[in-house]
C-alpha cells in the first residue's frame, strides 16, 4: 500500500460515498485528512479517528472562492501544507435529469459551479502549498458520463468532460513545479447517491453491458487513487484513468 506518512490531504465531498472511502484509505496510508464538505463530515472524521488516523472536518462550499481559501488555511493550521488534493465534490445525489433543451440555466450554472469551478477554486487555494513543498498530487473525479453524449442528466456529463480539460490545463501549468494532476473516470459505482439518482432498470442495463459484470461499491476506486499518489505514477500527468469494468468500449 502507498505510504503517505507526513502528507496532508484535502478531500472534497468526503462526507459520504466515494469521498468518504477516499478519506479513509488516505488515513490508513498515513496521511492527515481534511474532509471538506458542505454537509457535516463528522461521521467520516469519527470513523478515521476511531481507527487511529488523523482527520478534521471543514465545512466548505467549493463553489465559493473564499470558502476554498479558508479550507486550505484551516488545513495548514491543523496539519501543515496541503500536498494532496482530491476534487471529488459534485452535484450528483438526486440530480435533475432534464434534457439539455429543457435545462434550466440556473441549475446548469449551479452544476458547473460545483462540478467544475469547485475543482479549479480548490486547486488555486492549495497550489501555493504544493509549490512551497516542491511536491503535489491533484486528482480530479470525473466520470464515464463525460463520454456518453446527451440524454437525461446531460449537464453532469458535460461538466465532467470539461473537468477532463481542466485536468490537462492544470497539469501543463503545474508540472514544472513538481505537481501532477490526473483524473479518475469511474463507471457506475453503487453508492447511495447512485441508487437515488439512476433508475434501477438503467443500472441493470449498464451491468449487462460491462465485460467485468459485477457491482463495485464505494471503496472500489481506492487502489486507483493510491496509484496516482504513488511514486509509480510520478511521470504521469494530465491523464484520465477510466475505471468502469470495460463498459465504455463495448
Amino acid at each position: 500500500m502507498t505510504q503517505l506518512d507526513g502528507r496532508v490531504a484535502i478531500v472534497t465531498g468526503g462526507a459520504q460515498g466515494i469521498g468518504r472511502e477516499y478519506c479513509k484509505v488516505l488515513a490508513r496510508s498515513g496521511a492527515a485528512v481534511v474532509v471538506a464538505d458542505v454537509k457535516s463530515a463528522n461521521e467520516t472524521v469519527d470513523e478515521i479517528r476511531a481507527a487511529g488516523g488523523r482527520a478534521v472536518a471543514v465545512e466548505t462550499d467549493v463553489s465559493d472562492k473564499g470558502s476554498c481559501v479558508a479550507a486550505a488555511a484551516k488545513a495548514r493550521e491543523a496539519f501543515g501544507p496541503v500536498t494532496i488534493l482530491v476534487n471529488n465534490a459534485a452535484i450528483y445525489h438526486s440530480m435533475r435529469l432534464d434534457p439539455l433543451l429543457e435545462m434550466d440555466i440556473a441549475y446548469w450554472r449551479k452544476a458547473f459551479s460545483v462540478n467544475l469551478d469547485g475543482a479549479l477554486l480548490m486547486s488555486q487555494a492549495v497550489a501555493p502549498h504544493m509549490i512551497e513543498a516542491g511536491w503535489g498530487r491533484i486528482v480530479n473525479q470525473t466520470s464515464t458520463a463525460a463520454y456518453m453524449g446527451g440524454g437525461s442528466g446531460a449537464q453532469y456529463g458535460v461538466s465532467k468532460l470539461a473537468l477532463v480539460g481542466l485536468t490537462q490545463g492544470l497539469a501543463a501549468e503545474l508540472g514544472p513545479k513538481g505537481i501532477t494532476v490526473n483524473a479518475i473516470a469511474p463507471g457506475p459505482i453503487f453508492t447511495e447517491a447512485t441508487k437515488a439518482t439512476v433508475p434501477t432498470p438503467l443500472i441493470e442495463m449498464l451491468l449487462t453491458m460491462t465485460p467485468i459484470n459485477r457491482k463495485i461499491d464505494a471503496d472500489g476506486l481506492n487502489g486507483i487513487l493510491l496509484f496516482l499518489l504513488s511514486d509509480a505514477a510520478s511521470w504521469m500527468t494530465g491523464q484520465t484513468l477510466v475505471v468502469d469494468g470495460g463498459s465504455s468500449f463495448v
